[in-house]
């Protein structure tokens, strides 16, 4: 029995080698994963963070347009006047 066991633990040590090494250099169609730490790399501009960043870039630059745009605030369109400084005194 104990010779049985032996003969079981080799074979199956020897195909758990054999599919191990059969694997080697094979690439799939997986993609790498991301970091456990730090900043991974770009991934061009479908990368969610390059989306993020050229979105908030739109945004700020339709922001500053909109206040270019939009008329100082004299009080004209309430009616009421700015008031004259007052004169230095001497």
């Amino acid at each position: 029995m104990n010779e049985r066991v032996v003969r079981i633990a080799g074979l199956l040590l020897v195909l758990s080698a054999a599919s191990g090494l059969g694997a080697c250099g094979l690439r799939g169609d997986l993609e790498r994963p991301m970091p456990i730490w730090g900043d991974p790399p770009l991934d061009g501009p479908t990368d969610p963070r390059v989306i993020k960043a050229e979105e908030q870039r739109r945004a700020e630059a339709a922001a500053a347009a909109e206040a270019e745009k939009a008329p100082a605030d004299t009080g004209a369109e309430t009616g009421a006047s700015t008031p004259a400084p007052a004169p230095p005194n001497r």
